[in-house]
């Protein structure tokens, strides 16, 4: 038996013995907790270097790798809030700190192991939570207001007063269980509208957003009322004190 030949038994031995296990296959955590991912061989091997990746559409990109050699680096954007918490080249973990929606995904564990080659295990995380914002444009009396939401789980998106209009709405599911709504309003008469008449509400299993549309005009509206009525009420008070003044110098004087 040639070595080219002895050397791919051996590697074919290696493959069939030892497997990756992942510490869970899934974990599910909320926006701004930390969690670990682990992966361990059920045998050990020489391993050389361990990678971890994060599976897009498209490819599998590093974050994290880690050798005896070269030391561990972590990738952008995780750089800061994320690191490996087990450096033993047979075992492998990584923990987020802060933990975003976007951290949402499958990630696979590598162990580059000598001479058989690389051994992989996967596991995913969901991030569930909720961000929201609401905006508008308004020119003669015709106001378009927009509502944006990103959640995971899906969330709704809702308006309390629709002013006899319909709104359309836009979704988008990424790979990783996100959902993006966008919820747009056209009004034609501003004027039916006072500052807390038109909310957007946003919510899915695990939390609840209220936005309220606040129209600068109206409250520019307001504030020039204000401006009015103080100084009237002013002057009508000074009038009132120089009547009653000359009223008392009239009646001392009779």
């Amino acid at each position: 038996m040639t070595f080219r030949a002895l050397f791919f038994c051996l590697a074919c031995a290696g493959l069939g013995k030892a497997n990756v296990v992942s510490q869970a296959e899934h974990r599910n955590v909320k926006v701004g907790d930390s969690v670990t991912l682990s992966c361990a061989l059920t045998e050990p091997k020489d391993v050389l270097q361990v990678t971890w990746q994060k599976d897009s559409e498209k490819s599998h990109n590093n974050i994290a790798t880690y050798s005896t050699i070269k030391g561990l680096k972590i990738h952008e954007p995780y750089q800061d809030r994320m690191n490996f918490t087990s450096l033993v080249l047979n075992e492998t973990s990584i923990t987020f700190w802060d933990t975003r929606m976007d951290d949402s995904g499958c990630y696979t564990c590598l162990f580059n192991a000598f001479p058989f080659g690389s051994f992989s295990g996967r596991t995913c995380l969901s991030v569930s939570g909720l961000n929201a914002s609401v905006h508008y444009n308004i020119s003669e009396g015709h106001l378009i207001a927009t509502c944006n939401a990103v959640g995971l789980p899906e969330p709704t998106v809702t308006w309390n007063n629709l002013f006899n209009s319909t709104p359309t709405q836009e979704t988008v599911r990424y790979t990783n269980g996100v959902v993006s709504i966008t919820s747009k309003l056209e009004i034609n008469n501003t004027r039916s509208i006072s500052v807390q008449d038109l909310t957007c509400r946003v919510n899915n299993v695990n939390e609840k957003i209220e936005l309220p549309v606040k129209i600068k005009g109206e409250e520019g509206s307001s504030l020039l009322l204000l401006m009015i009525t103080v100084p009237l009420l002013i002057l009508i008070t000074v009038i009132i004190l120089i009547m009653v003044c000359r009223r008392k110098r009239i009646c001392r004087r009779g």
